[in-house]
């Protein structure tokens, strides 16, 4: 079989790609390893830098419907400080992954996209000069799909990463974890509510069916000093933040438990890989607290895609439509995943987030936000406090 592209994953990144390349006439083939719907572990949060990307996805009115009440506001709590309540740039929306990424892959079907699911990758092979071949697993053996571009989705990490040998497995790693709850009778109002705690942290968000979203963030190193499931380090958590403990005792759990993820590296990684456009996680994982995760899937997803058609269409040549993405891609994104790290290590450093939230936490939460959000539809790029 062969095709004019093939996009590995159909998360948020994937399907904007495949979105923007099927409209423009392009022959393009989705693989996605799972089927939706599917759960994630997310912040299912959508910050109102998403919005553009949205719009231009065509999906914004019907987030906008199943999506609960706007979040304007958000409260940051350190262990030891009082709250530090900071607005959004632009009011952001919670929805739940399989709601999400089930709505953008069937926009990129209407498109003209096809999508195979339960496909999992085994290898890629070739450049955009002589074409690719993607090799798939097919019941007992494989199959292979031709390509004259391949665009990677596939998310913070695959077994596609260690097979291209890309150096951010070295890293310092984190896992992530949530679930969800019920709000009774509104207990909690729409804001985005982040908690800190010594090795980790984690955030509340509302999204549709009247629940509301628990994730976190534990580093590896601190993992492995408790024993137990996630239950016992939310547990440990909930010791540590009195605030956590407060505004979980007003939720029920809901059904379905914890979900947990495979160890995740939060940097900017290469952005191509052997003349593949790599989008979302597959090119760098911003930190969860930044808000700014499905924003800049979305974002990178739609550039990707974009580039990618500009040298199937012959107006861009093969060896220079990768050098075009990476340049494109370290300026939008390359500000934001610097700021990240300064943020994440202020955060997560024993007892010196208690001291800058004490001494400066406003100011760093206005600096924070504004930093590492896109100029929203409004305009404003910092946050009002």
């Amino acid at each position: 079989m062969t095709f004019d592209a093939v996009v590995v994953g159909a998360g948020p990144a994937g399907s904007a790609a495949a979105r923007v390349l099927a409209e423009r006439r392009a022959r393009v083939l989705v693989l996605e390893k799972d089927r939706f719907p599917r759960r994630k572990v997310c912040g299912e949060f959508l910050s109102g830098s998403a919005r553009p990307a949205l719009e231009r996805l065509g999906v914004r009115r019907r987030i906008e419907a199943i999506a609960p009440r706007p979040i304007e506001k958000g409260l940051l709590y350190s262990r030891n400080a009082r709250p530090i309540p900071f607005r959004l740039p632009a009011p952001a929306l919670g929805i739940s992954r399989d709601r999400l990424d089930a709505l953008l892959a069937e926009r990129a079907v209407e498109a003209g996209a096809e999508l195979d699911q339960g496909a999992r990758v085994l290898a890629i092979e070739g450049d955009p000069g002589q074409g690719f071949r993607v090799r798939i697993a097919a019941g007992d053996g494989e199959k292979s799909i031709c390509a004259r571009a391949v665009l990677g989705a596939w998310g913070r990490w695959d077994a596609l990463d260690r097979s291209l040998e890309r150096g951010f497995l070295a890293e310092p790693r984190y896992f992530g974890w949530s679930s969800d709850y019920e709000n009774p009778r509104g207990a909690l109002d729409p804001a985005v509510r982040l908690y800190l705690f010594p090795g980790g942290y984690c955030g509340l968000a509302e999204v549709e069916g009247g629940l509301v979203r628990l994730a976190g963030v534990f580093s590896e190193r601190s993992r492995r000093r408790v024993r137990g499931g996630w239950e016992t380090v939310l547990e440990r958590a909930r010791r540590e933040n009195a605030a956590l403990d407060r505004d979980l005792g007003r939720l029920v759990p809901a059904p379905g438990g914890f979900l947990g993820t495979v160890p995740i590296v939060f940097t900017a990684k290469p952005p191509t890989e052997r003349g593949m456009l790599l989008a979302g996680d597959a090119a760098g994982v911003i930190d969860p607290f930044s808000g700014e995760g499905q924003a800049a899937a979305l974002s990178s997803g739609i550039l990707a895609g974009e580039i990618a058609s500009r040298f199937l269409r012959g107006e861009v040549g093969a060896s220079d439509y990768p050098r075009l993405y990476e340049a494109a891609w370290r300026r939008r994104f390359r500000r934001r995943f610097a700021w990240s790290a300064v943020l994440r290590r202020l955060m997560l450093h024993p007892g010196l987030g208690d001291v800058a939230g004490r001494i400066a936490g406003r100011l760093l939460v206005r600096l924070g936000v504004g930093a590492l959000q896109e100029r929203s539809t409004s305009g404003r790029r910092s946050p009002r406090l």
